[in-house]
């Protein structure tokens, strides 16, 4: 599963350790020891990944 970022952005979730909220933004630990950072909350960045894969489903759905 994937998190999806600003701007094309987005951080695979096996890679990412930790999500931090702090001085509004979020940082995105990865296991690479890189940090991301993007202005959506954590939840919000769970709504729009959830969002975005059960459209794809639903496109799949109709491709058969």
């Amino acid at each position: 599963m994937f998190l999806l970022l600003e701007d094309d952005d987005v951080a695979l979730m096996e890679n990412v350790v930790a999500l931090v909220r702090g001085d509004g933004e979020t940082a995105i630990l990865m296991a690479d020891n890189k940090v991301k950072a993007t202005g959506f909350t954590p939840r919000t960045l769970a709504r729009r990944s959830s969002r975005f894969w059960l459209k794809e489903a639903k496109w799949k759905e109709r491709l058969k």
